[in-house]
């Protein structure tokens, strides 16, 4: 198989964890290969007046999907995401139903699979975000899950609370 030809990133402002510098980047084999001025490559994208970072990751995303497709579905919001520089989303589990079982995990990833950008999601701690019963959090984190939240409505029993973080401290999320 040929080798992709390297690229050029040209005369952009890199911001990165080591900080914001006008640099060109150089990208062979689809990886970072040179940051620094004056590089060149096979080809020559021109950055001037642009920003060069890192893909983001937005790690709190409201999709809608399942159940409030009228409002945005998995596609649309990870379009979205893409659109704006993002590189990863993941949803939260305040959908209708909750992704709160490893059945609606799957149907998400499913779902997500020909996004435009990497699409994961976090689970759900109580069933149907309820805060009365604990969800199947092994079962979603063997499907790749590493978040588990009820977002917007929060677990109010601090109890349940304490046993969902030993929970999850079991699963090693």
């Amino acid at each position: 198989m040929p080798e992709a030809p390297s690229i050029a990133i040209t005369g952009g402002r890199v911001i990165d964890a080591t900080g914001s510098r006008d640099a060109d980047v150089v990208i062979v084999d689809g990886r970072i290969a040179a940051v620094g001025t004056g590089l060149s490559a096979d080809r020559t994208l021109d950055a001037a007046g642009c920003i060069v970072a890192p893909g983001l990751v937005d790690v709190h995303t409201h999709l809608r999907e399942p159940g409030k497709e009228e409002a945005e579905t998995i596609e649309t919001g990870a379009r979205g995401a893409a659109l704006g520089g993002y590189t990863a989303i993941v949803a939260m589990p305040n959908t209708t139903p909750a992704i709160d079982s490893a059945a609606v995990v799957q149907q998400v990833l499913d779902l997500g699979r020909t996004a435009p950008c990497d699409v994961r999601t976090s689970g759900a701690i109580t069933v149907d975000r309820a805060g009365e019963q604990l969800a199947p959090m092994a079962e979603m984190a063997a499907l790749g899950v590493t978040l588990f939240t009820d977002d917007g409505a929060g677990v109010q029993d601090n109890m349940l609370m304490r046993r969902a973080m030993e929970y999850a401290t079991g699963l090693g999320v």
